[in-house]
């Protein structure tokens, strides 16, 4: 095949008439496109599952592990896909955001030694993309071994990745997930607070309810005592109706 100009490959895609042949895909594929443009490509190359993972390992070889194309090892979800980004994960000297974003799905199978490394970067990008692996195992693990590898990033400056975290640590119900979240609405920052709220106010257990009480007249800004009280309100009608 002729090698394709941009303006063609645009055309294709707006008029929907990108062929399905991977083949054709790899070969319109160039480093000197936009990266829009390397990007669409190699997303239709991920979609292609089994087929497409082919002339992924054929770019990639060539090209070596283009951001777009780690992309599209992720998404084409394929047993050696997915082996690959875990052989760079050990490999790599520096943690990669691509190789980490690009193994989301598959989190669960990332063991804890690798992710208390990436959760204890210093890197924002790199602690989200942790905690996004993370969630994929978190119901796999332990409280105590949950909350070991959480701890980084709950101390983090940074509002964002402590809720990220905190949106973790609600799927549990353990005494010892519930203390910690207790201990965030009352040391963290408003919205940090805000959102351990709600998490102890999702959890719905007896001893849930009691911190909630108990943060009620902890608590010393006045709208935190309110959001408590709605919790406390939301979490008593949810026991309720289990008991009965």
């Amino acid at each position: 095949m002729a090698t394709l100009s941009e303006k063609e490959i645009r055309d294709r895609f707006n008029q929907k008439n990108i062929p399905k042949d991977p083949l054709w895909i790899e070969q319109a594929y160039s480093k000197s496109l936009p990266y829009e443009i390397r990007h669409l490509l190699c997303e239709r190359l991920g979609f292609l599952a089994e087929k497409g993972w082919t002339s992924i390992k054929s770019l990639i070889k060539k090209h070596g592990g283009q951001p777009e194309l780690i992309y599209a090892v992720g998404i084409c979800h394929q047993i050696e896909a997915r082996d690959f980004l875990l052989n760079q994960l050990d490999e790599q000297k520096d943690l990669d955001i691509n190789i980490l974003k690009a193994l989301a799905c598959w989190g669960a199978v990332v063991n804890n030694s690798q992710l208390e490394l990436i959760l204890k970067s210093k890197s924002q990008a790199i602690r989200i993309a942790g905690l996004e692996l993370l969630s994929f195992k978190s119901h796999l693990l332990h409280e105590t071994e949950l909350l070991e590898l959480v701890n980084e990033p709950l101390k983090d400056f940074r509002d964002e990745v402590v809720i990220k975290g905190i949106k973790i640590l609600q799927r549990r119900n353990e005494d010892a997930v519930i203390d910690r979240l207790k201990q965030l609405a009352l040391n963290g920052s408003y919205p940090i607070a805000e959102q351990a709220l709600i998490a102890l106010g999702s959890i719905g257990t007896k001893y849930s309810s009691r911190q909630i009480s108990e943060l009620i007249t902890q608590l010393d800004i006045k709208e935190l005592q309110q959001k408590a009280k709605k919790q406390l309100s939301v979490q008593d009608i949810f026991l309720d109706r289990i008991n009965n």
